[in-house]
């Protein structure tokens, strides 16, 4: 499961996960955010053990979909 949201919003998730699990050194951060290819929206992958008011989804292929050339 994943939360969607703004880039803002997911960077704030992910700082609190990391500030909460004492992230350092080679491990600094809880997860990277995913950008939608072709929407304004962002994801991270959801930690089990903090919540979030953000929306929670599975992710979608589109969410995988690549540019063609």
């Amino acid at each position: 499961m994943y939360y969607t949201g703004t880039q803002e919003q997911c960077i704030e998730y992910d700082g609190i996960v990391s500030q909460g699990e004492g992230y350092q050194g080679t491990t600094t951060n809880w997860a990277n955010l995913r950008k939608h290819p072709t929407k304004k929206l962002w994801a991270i992958k959801k930690h089990p053990n903090y919540e979030s008011s953000l929306p929670l989804i599975e992710l979608t292929p589109d969410w995988y979909e690549t540019e063609q050339l």
